[in-house]
């Protein structure tokens, strides 16, 4: 098996996605239109039996979303101005051969990301504030402060399947022109999931502790690490 994604470029890549979630969206009935004046946030008004709603568009690639917390987990950015999220993932991370739209309510989702950060902290892990936290739509069975959260498409099934192959040709002008310039929704989707810019050699080490512990489904207290810098 191959990965249908290999050799396109991030842009085109998240380009894809995109109009994979918003094909979706249409075969539900909605109409979508960009919502102008919010910067670089990838919001859209979905518009449904004379219903608008805002939505944000999330792509994955590894079924994992994210979005910032801010005010110590009480708020979130972007997920907090909309009353839908739309994702549009791949069905596999190591060999995609699909992309899979689900449409999810936001209260939803704001429930499992409040839940998620309050594991977090109560493991003893640091949540940044403007830092992407990342939840797994498949739910995630190795009982760690990560997988809380997990699991929306068990309640959620996804409303539409689209082979890549497909997407790609009906898709080939604008994936073209994409090749021309980034996309700013990209940019600030791959900023929200960004790592956190670190100031202190502690920073880096309590960030590091904190993956280790979240990789290896141990508390964070079972990672020692130690550091040597050699002149």
């Amino acid at each position: 098996m191959t990965n249908r994604l290999e050799g396109l470029s991030e842009t085109v890549r998240w380009r894809l996605m995109v109009e994979a979630a918003k094909k979706g969206a249409i075969s539900q009935g909605y109409a979508l239109q960009r919502v102008p004046g919010r910067g670089l946030s990838n919001i859209w008004t979905i518009t449904k039996d004379g219903k608008p709603q805002r939505a944000s568009i999330r792509t994955t690639r590894d079924r994992w979303i994210a979005f910032p917390s801010l005010a110590k987990g009480t708020k979130w950015r972007t997920l907090d101005d909309v009353e839908v999220v739309i994702v549009a993932s791949v069905d596999s991370r190591e060999e995609p051969e699909n992309v899979e739209v689900y449409i999810f309510p936001a209260d939803e989702v704001r429930k499992r990301f409040h839940a998620a950060y309050a594991a977090r902290v109560n493991d003893g892990q640091k949540v940044r504030d403007n830092f992407g936290m990342w939840v797994g739509l498949d739910r995630d069975e190795r009982g760690i402060a990560a997988s809380v959260g997990s699991g929306i498409i068990e309640k959620y099934k996804r409303v539409e399947v689209y082979p890549i192959e497909e997407l790609l040709a009906q898709n080939a002008d604008k994936l073209a022109a994409a090749e021309e310039s980034a996309s700013e929704a990209e940019i600030v989707e791959t900023a929200e999931a960004s790592s956190p810019h670190f100031t202190t050699i502690a920073e880096v080490m309590a960030w590091a502790r904190e993956q280790l512990a979240e990789i290896a489904g141990v508390k964070l207290n079972a990672i020692k690490l130690d550091l040597k810098i050699e002149y």
